[in-house]
């Protein structure tokens, strides 16, 4: 099964205390307390459905599985079988979570600042205890976010400037992300955010 986490679902944010200033340098060295987050902000639409297609047969397996934590035993057994098949997984979902990163990439392709993702745990084995994705948007994508996030219960609350997206369950996550992934037009209509201005060469030259 997909273990349900104890969380309230609310949308608390204002559009106007969103951080706005953010820049390529930021993107690429990291710009809040959470560390050893990749920048994924050039994810494309099709990196998106890639991932979203490798998430769905992970949840898939766990919906069947017995276990508490049916997501946890997915993962572990596919680690454990095939070192391959483990590293193309890790590849679709660029090195996230099965629950949280097609969100993470998502938002990414959407041309908004993530910058942690988790899916959550019943234990210690995850950092968040419940599935979350943190994200800065521009007022033109978080007003889309936030109703399309109402549609899926995934809830957001906000913290110094940034949000962070959370859900009772992955599967709710995993909702999100498609329709995102539908909706990819109306994102790509709206201008660019100023990050986005030479951040292709930092994280270039960064790989060196």
């Amino acid at each position: 099964m997909i273990p349900e986490f104890d969380v309230e679902i609310f949308h608390e944010y204002v559009l106007t205390d969103l951080r706005t200033s953010l820049t390529a340098e930021d993107l690429a060295e990291g710009f809040t307390e959470h560390q050893g987050y990749e920048c994924t902000a050039l994810a494309t639409w099709e990196d998106v459905k890639i991932c979203l297609h490798e998430e769905a047969q992970v949840l898939d397996q766990a919906r069947g599985s017995q276990a508490v934590d049916g997501l946890e035993e997915a993962i572990d057994a596919l680690s454990e079988s095939d070192d391959l098949q483990y590293a193309e997984h890790l590849q679709a979902l660029w090195g996230n979570d099965a629950g949280a990163a097609s969100l993470a990439l998502a938002l990414s392709a959407a041309r908004t600042a993530t910058f942690y993702s988790c899916s959550g745990s019943l234990d210690t084995n995850h950092h968040a205890d419940h599935p979350q994705v943190g994200v800065v948007p521009d007022v033109g994508r978080a007003k889309l976010i936030a109703e399309l996030a109402e549609g899926t219960n995934c809830g957001i609350w906000q913290h110094d400037g940034r949000w962070y997206i959370y859900a009772k369950s992955v599967t709710d996550l995993h909702a999100l992300s498609r329709l995102l992934l539908k909706e990819r037009e109306a994102f790509d209509a709206l201008p660019s955010p100023p990050w986005l201005n030479g951040l292709p060469e930092l994280l270039d030259a960064s790989v060196w």
